[in-house]
């Protein structure tokens, strides 16, 4: 990709936009595609309007106009007019939740831009979710970035220092320097400092270079000897913090003998002093609207949840659920990637919320609903990522027992602190880490906790918004870290962290098929805050 459109799609992408594949293509083949980008978003920003996809024709019109009157005009233009959607409210004579999906087939080919989107949610500390008990922590905050160079080098600038903070509060990395303090011109002189891993090389015989910088300095360590530093070598990633116990060779190069990451401190159980058995039920994944998406055993669930089955055992669970946790994808989205329309069932985003709103409004009032969103829900792409637009998902927002939040979120369900990912991620450490998989992204997810770091890889599948404050960092540290994305449920338990991936709703896609990934579907993760022991519910 040339430097310019790089440029150009960065821009989008950093903007909280999409491009769709046509646009792409006109863009690819014009000199300037960074100047139509830029002239295309200012006139978007002065219009007032914001769509979640930009077509060819608004860089067509950017074009067109510049060439006639110059581009001091495109920063005034508006882009293509609203296409009209469905009401955003569920009346009284709604069809039923297996009626709409079968009847809400309204096929567009393009995606309707939001409707006068409200940038504000329910705010935390409201008297509703205070005495429900739920705290929310973080995930609300909607921070406008611009994009530029330095806002990258203020964003790792940040990371460095809140992840270098979390080092020196372990014993072990006491009296440890910065990667530019390392001793100059001192042969086998005994080093300990922190930096931030630049590059990573891996050669045949088993040795590793890797090179780890902070604001003023790079220093070159290599890895090589017994099994256990090159095991450790092997699990670095590039762009995590961490810090190195050496000998240096000279002043820019040193021999590891230890490597230490930030990790998470052994925590001890927060357990609720209550004796009564409340339960939080975590998900992920639905894919409401997708042709795969497993529609029986997704209302079978739900009926549980309502208390109809025959079984006392689960009816008390479902009777004492106070917590729906929804960890992002809850539909399917429209012009998520090539061809996604012929996978569809409902081709009209907003019909696949209404849906979804359909199908959680019959669940019990006492039943707190937290959804954050995923990289199929209508939301900006980079992250963090602010909550599911208001305008796409406006039945949920009008739900008094639904919460929509972020991604990270942090939130206190009952007594315990829950982590929030919706875990795209996964897709970029999973093939760097030595002993993961898709099979088991619990254990990934285990690694994620070790570097603190909800993404810590930067420039692979996972877009990132440079912000002021890494909001990536994992701290405080959770009771319970809840993601999903890979459609595999898995659960473990780390130095007293629950780590829940939830799996999925939606049987084997195309793409799954040719990646070897096999989903493991319907079944659900719960949770009973009192004791933190976890069942495994299975709806299939």
């Amino acid at each position: 990709m040339a430097g310019n459109m790089r440029a150009a799609v960065e821009m989008v992408l950093n903007s909280g936009f999409q491009l769709s594949p046509d646009a792409f293509e006109y863009l690819a083949s014009k000199n300037d595609p960074d100047r139509l980008v830029e002239a295309a978003l200012k006139s978007i920003k002065g219009a007032g309007s914001a769509p979640l996809v930009l077509d060819r024709s608004y860089f067509e019109a950017i074009e067109s106009v510049s060439k006639t009157v110059g581009t001091r005009a495109c920063e005034r233009m508006s882009g293509p007019g609203s296409i009209a959607g469905p009401e955003p409210g569920i009346g009284a004579g709604t069809e039923s939740p297996l009626q709409s999906i079968t009847s809400s087939r309204t096929l567009t080919n393009k995606l309707a831009p939001p409707r006068n989107e409200q940038r504000t949610a329910a705010q935390p500390g409201s008297t509703f979710f205070e005495e429900d008990g739920v705290k929310l922590i973080s995930g609300l905050e909607r921070i406008t970035i611009k994009g530029k160079a330095s806002d990258f080098r203020d964003y790792f600038r940040d990371r460095l220092e809140s992840l270098s903070s979390i080092l020196r509060s372990r014993a072990d990395v006491s009296g440890a320097t910065t990667a530019s303090q390392v001793p100059d011109g001192i042969k086998w002189h005994k080093v300990k400092f922190i930096g931030m891993v630049n590059s990573k090389k891996e050669f045949r015989d088993g040795t590793v270079v890797v090179e780890l910088e902070d604001e003023e300095g790079l220093v070159k360590v290599t890895f090589r000897g017994d099994e256990a530093i090159r095991k450790k070598a092997a699990r670095l990633l590039v762009d995590e913090v961490v810090c190195i116990l050496g000998a240096t060779r000279n002043g820019s190069s040193v021999i590891a003998e230890d490597v230490i990451w930030p990790d998470i401190p052994y925590q001890s159980r927060n357990l609720p002093s209550s004796s009564d058995h409340n339960y939080a039920v975590l998900t992920s994944d639905v894919h409401i609207g997708s042709k795969t998406f497993l529609r029986d055993d997704f209302e079978r669930f739900l009926g549980w949840l309502r208390g109809e089955t025959d079984e006392p055992r689960l009816n008390e669970i479902a009777s004492r659920t106070k917590y729906l946790v929804i960890a992002g994808d809850l539909v399917d989205g429209v012009g998520i990637y090539p061809n996604q329309e012929e996978e569809l069932d409902v081709a009209d985003l907003y019909d696949q919320y209404k849906i979804a709103a359909e199908y959680l409004s019959t669940l019990p009032d006492r039943i707190k609903i937290i959804i954050i969103p995923g990289n199929h829900d209508a939301c900006r792409p980079t992250l963090p990522t602010p909550p599911i637009y208001s305008d796409y998902a406006a039945p949920l927002y009008s739900m008094r027992n639904v919460l929509m939040l972020g991604d990270p979120s942090f939130v206190n369900l009952g007594g315990q602190t829950f982590l929030l990912t919706h875990g795209r991620s996964l897709d970029d450490v999973i093939p760097f880490l030595p002993d993961c998989n898709f099979r088991e992204p619990q254990r990934a997810m285990v690694e994620l906790l070790k570097s603190r770091h909800i993404a810590p890889i930067y420039g692979e599948k996972t877009p990132l918004a440079p912000e002021p404050k890494d909001r990536l960092v994992i701290d405080p540290v959770p009771d319970i870290f809840h993601a999903g994305h890979v459609h595999v449920e898995g659960v473990a338990e780390y130095r007293g962290v629950l780590v829940v991936n939830s799996g999925t709703w939606q049987s084997q896609t195309k793409y799954q098929l040719s990646a070897g990934i096999v989903p493991k579907p319907s079944i659900v993760p719960v949770v009973d805050l009192s004791t933190m022991k976890t069942y495994e519910l299975n709806f299939t």
